[in-house]
């Protein structure tokens, strides 16, 4: 018999059975959700309260949300999450966290891409209820400002995980994260359905990303204490 245990094998052993449990339906649920709202747009047809949402949203309009809203809407934009990325990058790898900087690189960067490939495929045209405040080429579904704002703020969730910060990384990031997407809605650029559908997209991508990072870290880990011990045994 073949007692040989791949990487993956040995990385979930460390988990109770609950935890993966937990993991799973974590990872599920937002695939799920993406599917389901993905096939309605893929018909071309109004969803649900997709239009009854954004007409009860426009109806609180004021010059005051007006502001508050454009600014939030712009703390999602390319300009800002681009340069935040970059200069996290820089961070973690002047202080040598490799694993983390692969994790931003790659969910961030994964994020982006997924997003135009996404909107290419579906070209879901933007709603035009009203002259909205901002104008916005280009495909609706999904969200680019749900997806990269989220994968970037998971992305520092789960670096900040095993720390003291976890709590308030949680509290912050959730409420940028919910405040950017609303903008998106209050200015009229976006449907619901693209906003959950971003977060949806960019919760499953980051959860492949970090497992996968989180494995090749282990075995490397391993791999490594194996040879310490080894050179051990030679001497």
């Amino acid at each position: 018999m073949n007692n040989t245990k791949t990487p993956l094998k040995s990385f979930f052993k460390k988990y109770k059975t609950s935890q993966l449990v937990i993991a799973f339906l974590l990872f599920w649920t937002p695939v799920i959700i993406f599917l389901r709202i993905a096939g309605e747009v893929a018909e071309h047809q109004p969803i649900g309260l997709d239009n009854t949402i954004l007409s009860w949203i426009h109806a609180q309009a004021n010059p005051t949300l007006d502001r508050v809203f454009f600014d939030l809407t712009a703390m999602g934009n390319v300009e800002v999450i681009l340069p935040a990325t970059i200069l996290l990058l820089v961070f973690l790898l002047y202080k040598k966290h490799r694993r983390h900087a692969m994790l931003v690189f790659f969910g961030v960067g994964g994020a982006a891409a997924a997003n135009l490939i996404l909107k290419l495929l579906f070209h879901r045209d933007r709603p035009a209820f009203w002259q909205s405040l901002i104008t916005e080429t280009g495909y609706s579904f999904p969200s680019g400002h749900a997806m990269l704002t989220s994968a970037l703020i998971l992305c520092i969730v789960a670096i900040l995980w095993k720390t003291k910060w976890r709590v308030v990384a949680i509290i912050l990031g959730a409420i940028l994260i919910l405040s950017i997407g609303f903008s998106r809605l209050y200015l009229g650029v976006h449907y619901p359905t693209d906003i959950v559908a971003g977060w949806s997209v960019s919760a499953v991508w980051i959860a492949i990303v970090l497992l996968i990072t989180k494995a090749a870290s282990y075995e490397y880990h391993k791999n490594d204490r194996l040879k310490t011990k080894t050179k051990q045994v030679q001497k």
